[in-house]
This record gives structure tokens, sequence and C-alpha cells, in this order.
């Protein structure tokens, strides 16, 4: 029976779909704005203009946030959001029958949580579900020795991943809920203690996006508003430099988890993986000078794909495309 063949990555606070022979259709938050009233519920919005309410705190709606670092917490609302985003996707209403997916995960998901991810992806009319790990889908299209052990370490906004694969085999894993919301936070004090203003997390996350580099002395700069200890909402200067001290120490934390885990591996392993290298992925790994600082502080290869932030969901779609074996999660 002919079907649409999607591939579908929840990563923390996103949901990703790429579809065969298109591309990526679909990369939104994973936020869904409703209007309850007398037992009845209505979509108000999803994605980013349901992300916008959530931070506004608007009194007129509920914002859930139902898939959570591929999670899925609340099941109703998840299979609500997944239902909106795929039919805003795919116009041919009669194919959303007939949709088989690919779905990224990271490692540390139990049985538990993937069936309900499952059920989930068959209420919203996904039929076929394949669960393989976000760092094998992430390994496609390297050019290098397929025998030897490698590293993939994922940056989301909530948790990092770090796996180690044998060719296209998920070996072992292990997920830590450390990413750039931390940053976030960490760049919120850092105004709050450096410049007297507050800002909002969501305010810090743009002052990432904009200007956030490894690069010591990167001297760029970007305009921020704040609110003094007086009320007023003040313009401000932030510089690169600045976002760099504020940030660092979750670069640090995360080389420390992947320098951990490098002595825990078996010695056959271990060599491998200094041969081969490192592979970064994610939002956070984009992030300019990354290449050049974990190289300093890991001694070992260090990979980071031209767009880290993707890497995941173009790797499904190689594997919907291609016909490499790789090894499914069976549960």
């Amino acid at each position: 029976m002919f079907s649409i063949d999607l591939a579908i990555k929840f990563g923390s606070n996103e949901i990703i779909i790429y579809r065969k022979g298109f591309g990526i259709i679909a990369k939104e938050p994973a936020y869904l704005a409703v209007i309850e009233k007398d037992n009845k519920l209505k979509v108000k919005a999803t994605g980013k203009d349901a992300e916008k309410m959530f931070f506004s705190k608007s009194s007129s709606v509920t914002v859930y946030e139902p898939i959570k670092n591929s999670e899925v917490v609340n099941e109703k609302m998840a299979t609500i959001l997944l239902n909106e985003i795929l039919n805003n996707v795919i116009t041919d209403k009669f194919l959303l029958t007939r949709l088989s997916a690919l779905v990224a995960v990271p490692c540390a998901l139990n049985q538990k949580q993937l069936a309900l991810l499952k059920r989930v992806l068959n209420q919203a009319g996904v039929t076929k579900v394949t669960f393989v790990q976000n760092s094998v889908c992430a390994r496609t299209g390297l050019d290098v020795d397929s025998h030897e052990h490698l590293m993939v370490v994922d940056i989301g906004k909530y948790i990092t991943d770090i796996s180690v694969l044998n060719e296209y085999n998920f070996v072992l894993g292990r997920m830590y809920f450390i990413g750039g919301e931390d940053m976030d936070k960490s760049i919120t004090t850092f105004i709050a203690d450096n410049h007297n203003l507050q800002v909002s997390d969501m305010t810090s996350e743009a002052i990432k996006n904009e200007v956030a580099s490894l690069y010591e002395r990167d001297m760029y700069k970007t305009e921020y508003v704040g609110i003094n200890e007086n009320n007023k909402f003040v313009k401000r200067e932030i510089s690169a430099n600045e976002v760099r001290v504020a940030i660092i120490n979750v670069y640090n934390k995360i080389v420390s988890l992947i320098k951990e885990m490098l002595t825990s591996l078996p010695q056959e392993i271990a060599k491998d993986v200094y041969n081969t290298g490192v592979m970064f992925v994610g939002g956070a790994s984009g992030i300019p000078g990354l290449y050049e600082y974990v190289s300093k502080k890991l001694d070992l290869p260090i990979i980071v794909p031209e767009t880290p932030e993707d890497a995941v969901i173009l790797g499904a779609g190689k594997l919907l495309n291609g016909t490499k074996e790789f090894l499914k999660i069976d549960f």
C-alpha cells in the first residue's frame, strides 16, 4: 500500500518532521495553546505562536508543553499537537491515513516512554513507527572508518545525549540534564550580577543566539532591553566575550562528562574513539569556536557538521532514502 514516509525527531523542546522526497517540512517548538470552555477545547495556536503565549502568560488561553525531552508528558495534548502539525504540512488529507515514520529519540527513553510515544503517533495517524537512536541518525554521511567506534554528543535545550556507535549500531549511551536552557539561565544571572538589570530567560536565549561565541576576546556586540532597580526599561549592550564568560561553565561540564565516559569505556572501544573522534550535533553545537575549544580540551578528532542543529533529522532522512542497515530500537 502506498504510504508517506516521514522521519520525525522529538527534540528537547521541538518537533521536526522530514518527508521523503521533500526534506524538512516542519520545525516547531512543542507548544500547544488552547481555549478550554464548557468542557470544549479549541486550538488557538501551535509551535512558535503558542510559545509566545507561553512566555507572555496570557490569561485567555492555556498553553501546554506536552512533549519534552522526547517524552510525552500529556498524551491528549501531545496527540492534538502532532495532529495539528501534520494537518498543516500534508495538504492531501487522504494521505494522512497512510503515514509511516522513522522516529529519532535519545538513548535514555525506557520501554514505557517509547510505548506512550508510539501510541501518540498512532493516534495522530502514523500507522507504522520505527524507533532509532538520535546518534545513529547523526552518524549517516560521515566519511569515517565504519568498523571503528565513534562518539556522538547531541546538545539540546534541556538534555545532552552522549552515545557511542559501531558503524550504524548503537553500543551505549547516557543522557544528562544539561543544555541550552542552562546557558540561558547563566546569561540571565550574569546580566543581573554585572549589568544590574533583570531579563527573562527568553531574552537571554535571544542574546545567546545572536552573539554567543567560544572564541576568546570576541567583542561582537548586541543590544537588549532589561529592567533596572527602578522598574524602568533600559537598553544595554552585551558582548560575545561577556556571553562566553556566562556560558563557558556549561560547555566545561559537557567536556567533563565526555571525559568521564571515555574513561569508563572498554580499552578497545576507547582506542577507536580516540582515533575516530567525537561528533557534536544539536543546536548548542553550532556556536562559533566550538571546534577549536573542544579540540584543545579533548585532544582527539572533533567533527562538527555544517548544520549541527539539523544533523539528526537529516540523517534520519538519509536512512529513509538509503539502504544502510542500522540497529532499530526493539521494545
